[in-house]
């Protein structure tokens, strides 16, 4: 019986991402899912400071203004782009992704998957980092824990660190 990895991620996966996920699952008879988020609704404030965290201060600036808003379709395509780019990614590395979805709810999507899951299950949530709600534990790992009662190994993208 395959496992089944479901890897949820905002941007593309770098390799190191996928090298991360291949390491800790395991390269063989892995059922790879793939879940991509088209949320539209963020918070203004929580994204601000997120930016001025990181001293991003014409992003925190275009947040105040709107600048960085999205419409649905803008951001369903985004999300797309960044499915295709990590199917290929973990391609790449010998994995196949068995399904791709790109969803507005990302706890109801991996409930969905969740459903037809077999043998272990391992879901992995590849993220930048949100000061805000990472500090107050509200980001989608969090969310998924409380509500779907899963664990979550939730990584930085492009890095190693790993969000307790």
């Amino acid at each position: 019986m395959p496992n089944t990895v479901v890897v949820i991620t905002e941007d593309a996966l770098l390799p190191i991402d996928v090298t991360h996920i291949r390491t800790i699952a395991g390269p063989d008879g892995t059922d790879v899912r793939l879940i991509v988020p088209s949320e539209v609704r963020r918070s203004v404030v929580a994204d601000f400071i997120d930016h001025l965290a990181v001293l991003d201060l014409k992003e925190a600036w275009e947040d105040l203004t709107g600048a960085n808003d999205v419409t649905p379709d803008e951001a369903i395509a985004t999300a797309s782009d960044a499915l295709a780019r990590s199917v290929a990614a973990l391609a790449e590395q010998g994995l196949d992704v068995a399904s791709g979805t790109v969803a507005d709810d990302v706890v109801a999507a991996l409930r969905t998957e969740l459903e037809t899951a077999q043998g272990e299950i391992q879901v992995f949530a590849v993220t930048q980092p949100r000061a805000v709600a990472d500090a107050f534990h509200r980001g989608w790992a969090d969310r998924i824990e409380e509500e779907l009662d899963v664990a979550v190994l939730h990584f930085y993208t492009g890095t190693s660190y790993l969000e307790a």
